[in-house]
């Protein structure tokens, strides 16, 4: 067994609030062929899921109000998992309630159009995204 048949990938998850990437899993190939270990290689640095919890950073935002992400409608095919506009922004519960009525959602987080956010006057809009 030589080393061209051994794969071995350090990947990548993403803060499913802020996108930020951190280290995921190490991937190892078991069939240990050339061809299934080029594969794994070719892996290494890639993001490949979603973290299951917020990064440590999104957890203290959250502690500090509700989170709205920033999202750009017109480019989202798909509304589970919305084209981000890079913003993101914490604000007090009251403001929740006054968006999404008395249940907002029990997260601490919901996508929020960019063009709402404009009408809101959130600050530091990308309405380039």
């Amino acid at each position: 067994m030589g080393e061209d048949t051994l794969g071995v990938a350090l990947t990548k998850e993403a803060c499913p609030i802020c996108a930020k990437t951190v280290d995921g899993p190490i991937v190892m190939n078991t069939r240990l062929t050339k061809g299934e270990a080029k594969k794994v290689k070719e892996l290494h640095g890639k993001t490949l899921n979603w973290m299951k919890e917020p990064c440590d950073e999104c957890k203290d935002m959250m502690t500090k109000g509700f989170i709205l992400i920033g999202a750009v409608e017109k480019k989202s095919p798909d509304v589970t998992n919305p084209y981000r506009s890079g913003n993101i922004w914490c604000v007090k519960q009251e403001v929740a309630i006054q968006l999404f009525g008395p249940n907002p959602p029990a997260s601490g987080v919901a996508f929020i159009d960019i063009n709402v956010a404009k009408q809101l006057e959130l600050p530091g809009i990308n309405m380039d995204a």
